[in-house]
């Protein structure tokens, strides 16, 4: 595998902002435009695991959710709902909290423009948060006014 022609199929597939920066032997941090609701760039590595290449978070995604979120809130309801049907509909494998996506048949950009989907799909479990407080917020205030 030619690194630039990794690179070639991220901007061909997924965007020409995307970079590749080394992060040790077979492992490459990759660079990208995308951001997450928040502002937080997503953190994609794309790795060597025995004969193949597999993009992976590397544990970032739950973790990042953690931040504003219990973590048992993830495996119940609506949250894991929306997580369970990203990882099916994306393929992407969930190893105790590792997300990775394995690149099939040398189709890197096919395999990041999918893996991408799938992390800002299951970031949006954040906004479950905001929307519920939001709405609870302006009932009260619905109700304060219908009071007066």
């Amino acid at each position: 595998m030619a690194i630039e022609t990794v690179e070639r199929d991220f901007h061909d597939k997924v965007s020409t902002k995307i970079r590749l920066a080394a992060e040790g032997m077979e492992c490459f941090r990759v660079l990208m435009p995308f951001l997450s609701e928040d502002g937080d760039h997503l953190s994609i590595v794309l790795k060597k695991e025995g004969a193949r290449w597999v993009l992976s978070d590397e544990a970032h995604t739950y973790l990042h959710l953690t931040c504003d979120l219990d973590e048992r809130d993830l495996h119940t309801g609506t949250r894991q709902k929306i997580i369970a049907n990203a990882l099916s509909v994306f393929q992407v494998e969930d190893r105790d909290g590792e997300l990775v996506l394995e690149v099939p048949d040398e189709r890197y950009g096919d395999a990041l423009y999918s893996f991408v989907q799938a992390l800002l799909k299951i970031t949006d479990v954040s906004y479950l948060s905001r929307e519920l407080a939001r709405s609870m917020w302006t009932l009260r205030r619905s109700r304060d006014r219908l009071a007066r």
